[in-house]
């Protein structure tokens, strides 16, 4: 049945008298009118009439059959002027139906308190998406003001202002101010604090000006974020005055306390799109507060910077940076729009914190490779992250350069103490057991796994120049890939750090790889990088590989870089091939950057930009093979033109001639017929140091990240290498010395046990202390239990709280706690206090606030 057909049945049904024609007034719902209506066994026409004369003439023609005339209001007028008219009429009158009328017969439920004329309006103008937005939920017994404005607002503006944040709203409505007709503003305004309580009424206040107010919101809740019990007037700006104003209404304190928060989770949620209203907080901070005020804020970006300042002065003065710092930046609301700042003195903290911890110089060869593996090539890869960050930054940048001199300094102590042992005996300390050479690498790494498995396949992969470091971020990459995320197998005690790989001496290409491959040191003289090419690589290699005495019985390929020109192709197909038991292949990534003498750029290492690399691993072990990790070298990282130590062919190492000293930064070894032809070599030991031109990094000499690589097995599901302390935030820790126990002689005396006994500490924790403040009689008060003493104290702290939370904060259940709220609101009731009210929230919990006034 439509709609006119409901309203003008209603009018009949209502109607008393003869069955004569019916007057109604035209309005809502009548648009489309019936041609004839059955009501009350009667047909009743349907006409609507436009002039008196027209009714006059109607009413003629029916010559009394049953006949409804719907009216205009100007036409309706003049016929309640006509008494011969009127008088005939049924109930004498013209019917006019009320909104609340139409409102009930359209939603088939009955509606109360729509009087407003914005409701009444909405109303009506929005009746068919109400009554199909009723009809998709439990049909109510009646619709209140309440559940009319929620519905109105969900069909005028969406369901958005019902199930958002109150920071999700501000933040759009910030962003493209909210442009609605006055009905639809003063509907949602009436709505939004019993949706979202204090935060609503904020929101409520600030759309009656949306322009202005919204901005204001998040600006003066920004710098309300201080920690400072007074603030001026002019800081509040235009809340000042509207905190004791409809429709917030609030105490000042709750009002600072409600606002701060809405507009941090605000700027959360607004990202860089929040600058502009960080910048008008922090001038209008500056304007009306002090320094010492500004940088207690966890909002304003001035707060930022000058942590962040303190905090690199504190660096360069030799003073750690605590993790509990940088996690105050990580928090701080300007972080997001400050984030090259952030991570120069994120990685400036990492640094710091290596520095602060003691350096022991081993003597044993082992420790100094494994004390290097688990803190110096975390210091390097710290080193390297903070030049990384500095190119994005412009601050901080002479701090930084302070604390790098001195990791350099530090790092150069423990080349220079490495290079040392190597050359008190070189051959020694290089087949030192606990070390594995590279040219070692088959008979003790590899042949123990064939010794238990001898039909195991393998996969080699040679990073040619890869440093600790660089590796240590291949492996941070490659575990961050969820699909298949691929790391290093532990030890037999459960620690993450690989095996203590040695590159020979010098750590050029044609040496070192053609050790690993050869399975021996080549006796073959040197070759510089600068001339040592792809094409020599291409005729060495693969015949050092197939003379390798221990794989003399296995089926075996190497791939070097022209043998990956296909994307990789070739060597899936070999990994998948049953009948080959070892592929080997060299990826150059890393040394080809290195080479390079592009010093100016930050080049950050990426298993992606390694063409084949990341598919060829996840073949291999897809196919079951054990995958080997290793490179032929490493590299020291330029660092500036003033190490260069003069002109040569070979960045780190040369050949002295008779009487000639080794330059500064150089070492003279002895290693006798282990590098090449006899001669007098000196090997770079200090960081950076170099002959000839520049270059992103540097290798041949015989400093910890050259010499020492990376070497181990890598498994899906696998681990990354154990960070030391510090990397999180660990300081330096002191050792604890245990005192030798004193031996207990006899005889045994029980000492006498003290009798008196201790004064009672006086809770720091326990609201209920408080309560000699509350306005409440002292007779009164101690006839209330602690938890009613807690509860009031709470209350007047914070000036609201939800019945979750007090439960929360007393340990008690939520269920009982409306229960301890009757009990109270009685007790205060009978000596004449009320000091807090309560409301029901859209959720359905209850909201308490404090209230010190006389109950009448």
């Amino acid at each position: 049945m439509s709609t006119a057909n409901l309203l003008l049945n209603h009018v009949l049904n209502r109607s008393r008298g003869p069955e004569t024609f019916v007057l109604v007034l035209d309005g809502e719902g009548l648009e489309q009118l019936p041609d004839r209506l059955d009501s009350g066994g009667a047909q009743y026409a349907v006409q609507r009439v436009t002039s008196e004369l027209g009714l006059r003439h109607l009413l003629w023609k029916a010559k009394g059959a049953p006949l409804i005339a719907v009216l205009p209001e100007e036409v309706a007028r003049k016929i309640q002027a006509a008494p011969d008219v009127v008088r005939r009429a049924k109930d004498q009158r013209v019917h006019a139906l009320a909104i609340n009328d139409v409102l009930e017969l359209v939603l088939g439920v009955r509606v109360i308190g729509a009087d407003a004329p914005h409701l009444q309006q909405l109303a009506l103008d929005h009746l068919e998406r109400i009554s199909k937005l009723l009809h998709k939920r439990t049909l109510p017994t009646v619709i209140d003001r309440q559940l009319l404005t929620e519905l109105l607002v969900d069909v005028s503006v969406g369901e958005q202002v019902r199930t958002r944040t109150p920071a999700q709203l501000l933040a759009a409505w910030v962003q493209a101010p909210p442009d609605w007709s006055n009905d639809v503003s003063l509907l949602v305004r009436d709505a939004l604090p019993r949706l979202h309580g204090d935060e609503g009424r904020l929101l409520a206040w600030a759309l009656a000006a949306p322009e202005q107010r919204l901005r204001e919101l998040v600006i003066v809740g920004a710098v309300l974020t201080v920690d400072s019990v007074e603030l001026p007037k002019p800081a509040w700006g235009l809340l000042w005055a509207a905190a004791a104003e409809a429709p917030l209404e609030l105490d000042r304190r709750i009002l600072r306390r409600v606002l701060s928060e809405l507009a941090g989770e605000t700027l959360s949620v607004l990202g860089d799109a929040g600058a502009s209203l960080l910048s008008q907080a922090d001038r209008r901070g500056r304007e009306n507060l002090t320094p010492s005020q500004l940088q207690t804020s966890r909002v304003l970006p001035l707060a930022f910077s000058d942590r962040c300042h303190q905090l690199a002065a504190q660096a360069a003065e030799g003073k750690p940076i605590r993790a509990a710092e940088i996690a105050w930046l990580h928090s701080h609301g300007a972080a997001k729009l400050n984030k090259s700042d952030l991570g120069v003195i994120e990685a400036l903290a990492r640094v710091s914190r290596a520095l602060d911890q003691p350096l022991a110089l081993q003597q044993d060869i082992v420790e100094q490779v494994k004390e290097y593996q688990r803190h110096g090539a975390f210091l390097d890869l710290a080193m390297t992250q903070l030049r990384r960050a500095l190119s994005s930054s412009a601050h901080f940048h002479a701090e930084s350069q302070q604390v790098l001199a001195r990791a350099r300094e530090r790092r150069d102590r423990q080349n220079l103490h490495f290079a040392t042992t190597l050359a008190a005996d070189y051959e020694a300390a290089l087949h030192a057991e606990g070390v594995i050479p590279l040219h070692r690498l088959w008979k003790r790494v590899v042949a123990p796994t064939w010794s238990s498995s001898a039909k195991e396949k393998l996969f080699v992969i040679v990073l040619d120049g890869c440093s600790y470091p660089v590796f240590l971020e291949l492996l941070e990459a490659l575990g961050q890939d969820a699909t298949f995320p691929v790391g290093l197998s532990a030890d037999r005690e459960g620690r993450v750090i690989g095996l203590q790989g040695l590159s020979p001496l010098p750590t050029v290409t044609s040496h070192a790889r053609g050790s690993i491959f050869l399975g021996q040191l080549p006796q073959d003289p040197l070759v510089a990088e600068t001339v040592f090419r792809d094409q020599d690589e291409a005729k060495t290699d693969p015949a050092r590989f197939k003379q390798n005495d221990a794989l003399v019985s296995r089926t075996r390929r190497l791939f070097l870089k022209r043998d990956l020109a296909d994307g990789g192709q070739a060597l899936l197909s070999a990994l998948a091939d049953e009948d080959l038991e070892v592929v080997a292949t060299v990826f150059n990534a890393v040394d080809d950057q290195i080479g390079s003498a592009n010093t100016g750029t930050a080049w950050r290492p990426s298993p992606e930009d390694i063409a084949g690399f990341k598919p060829a691993l996840h073949r291999a072990l897809r196919s079951g093979r054990k995958v080997l990790v290793t490179a032929d070298h490493g590299h020291s990282p330029w660092v500036d033109k003033t190490l260069r130590a003069g002109a040569g062919q070979t960045p780190r190492y040369l050949t002295l001639g008779p009487g000639e000293r080794a330059p500064e930064g150089f070492l003279e070894i002895d290693v006798k017929s282990l590098g090449g032809p006899p001669a007098r070599r000196a090997f770079a030991w200090k960081m950076g140091a170099y002959l000839g031109g520049p270059q992103v990094g540097f290798h041949g000499g015989c400093s910890l990240e050259e010499m020492v690589v990376p070497m181990g097995w890598l498994v899906r599901d696998g681990l990354q290498p154990d960070e030391p302390a510090w990397w999180f935030g660990g300081g330096s820790l002191a050792v604890p010395v245990l005192a030798s126990p004193k031996p207990v002689l006899p005889p045994l005396v029980t000492p006498t046990p003290n009798v008196t006994p201790p004064r009672p500490q006086m809770s720091l924790f326990d609201p209920a202390d408080k309560a000699a403040g509350l306005p409440v009689p002292a007779e009164a008060l101690a006839k209330l239990s602690n938890d009613e003493k807690a509860v009031l104290v709470l209350l007047r702290e914070n000036g609201s709280a939800r019945a979750s939370e007090l439960a929360k904060l007393l340990k008690k259940n939520p269920g009982r706690l409306n229960g301890l709220m009757h009990s109270l609101r009685r007790s205060l009731h009978e000596r004449g206090l009320v000091l807090f009210g309560s409301e029901t929230l859209p959720d359905g919990e209850t909201m308490y606030r404090y209230r010190d006034k006389d109950p009448r």
